[in-house]
């Protein structure tokens, strides 16, 4: 026989339980109604205070305070800063220019020994051309080759797209010798509306973060110590344009032709003349050199007048002048 004693509930049982949750719910009822009657009375006499004494002052919130890391210390006994967040996430870093023709070179080795002649193409077009990455990866074969898709074009011509300027680039002995290195790789298989760095998964434009990614990583990979982006190759031209490119313009006569054809300002004659594509255009021609390595120069760092920053600003803006300004009469 079992030992264990079955409890029988019966209807007469189920019906006690429930009076009783019943009681105890008319309790809770008869406690809220209590509370709102208090809070009612509480409320009536704070309003009747109020308009004898007027209006209390609102009590004031404290605020939360914000939580700081501390930075941490770097001594002869700690490591350097970490590159990641508390999240996990890696910090950003500016992107840096190279520094010498062996960063530039180092890069370039990287791509070839990866067989990838798309990315070395890449590289080395960025740096030649000094595009922003958005621009650069919107080039198509067209931009650069003509209809008959075998003569390299002389200039490319480019909407870009921070500025909506049509611009006009000397295509450079550099920049024809990665297209040419290129279309031998692939076979000379292509169409003139086909992306120049189309992506290998999809055959379309590449994105700006995969971009970001391919340099980043090779400058990882052949430790450069600066921080490589997809920015670096319009700082790294900025940087050899003004180490590299010695040449410049005779300001006494362009002040002389000024007065002469009664220009209000410089920059108007300058354009007038053709000054500032023709300086454009040798300093292209400068990078190129440096690029296929005739420069005979290795270090480009720039001197302490001027920073890769002040450089990039003073690009900046005489793109802008010449891609704004009327033509002058």
């Amino acid at each position: 026989m079992s030992d264990e004693v079955q409890i029988v509930v019966t209807p007469e049982i189920y019906m006690m339980q429930i009076k009783g949750l019943q009681n105890e719910l008319a309790k809770f009822q008869l406690a809220v109604h209590d509370l709102q009657v208090q809070l009612d009375y509480e409320r009536n006499l704070r309003e009747r205070l109020e308009e004898r004494f007027g209006k209390l002052p609102e009590p004031e919130v404290p605020k939360e305070e914000k939580k700081t890391r501390k930075k941490r210390e770097v001594t002869p006994y700690t490591n350097t800063y970490s590159d990641f967040k508390s999240d996990g996430k890696r910090k950003a870093h500016p992107a840096e220019p190279i520094r010498s023709y062996d960063d530039f070179k180092k890069i370039q080795d990287y791509f070839l020994t990866k067989n990838d002649v798309r990315d070395w193409m890449m590289w080395t077009i960025g740096v030649s051309l000094g595009l922003r990455i958005s621009d650069l990866l919107s080039l198509r074969f067209g931009h650069l080759i003509d209809k008959d898709k075998v003569t390299i074009k002389q200039r490319i011509e480019i909407y870009e797209q921070k500025t909506g300027k049509l611009n006009g680039l000397l295509i450079t002995e550099s920049v024809k010798d990665a297209i040419l290195r290129y279309l031998k790789a692939i076979k000379y298989k292509f169409d003139l509306d086909d992306f120049l760095f189309a992506s290998k998964k999809t055959g379309q434009k590449m994105y700006e973060e995969h971009g970001w990614r391919i340099l980043s990583t090779a400058g990882r990979a052949v430790g450069l110590p600066i921080v490589v982006g997809s920015h670096t190759m319009r700082k790294s031209f900025a940087n050899i344009a003004a180490c590299v490119d010695k040449s410049c313009i005779d300001m006494n006569s362009i002040t002389k032709i000024q007065g002469l054809l009664n220009h209000s300002d410089q920059r108007v004659t300058m354009k007038y003349l053709g000054a500032y594509q023709d300086m454009f255009d040798r300093a292209r021609i400068a990078v190129s050199d440096f690029v296929l390595g005739k420069s005979g120069i290795n270090e480009i760092v720039a001197g302490n007048q001027y920073t890769v920053d002040d450089i990039m600003g003073r690009l900046e803006a005489l793109e802008e002048i010449l891609s704004t300004e009327k033509e002058p009469q």
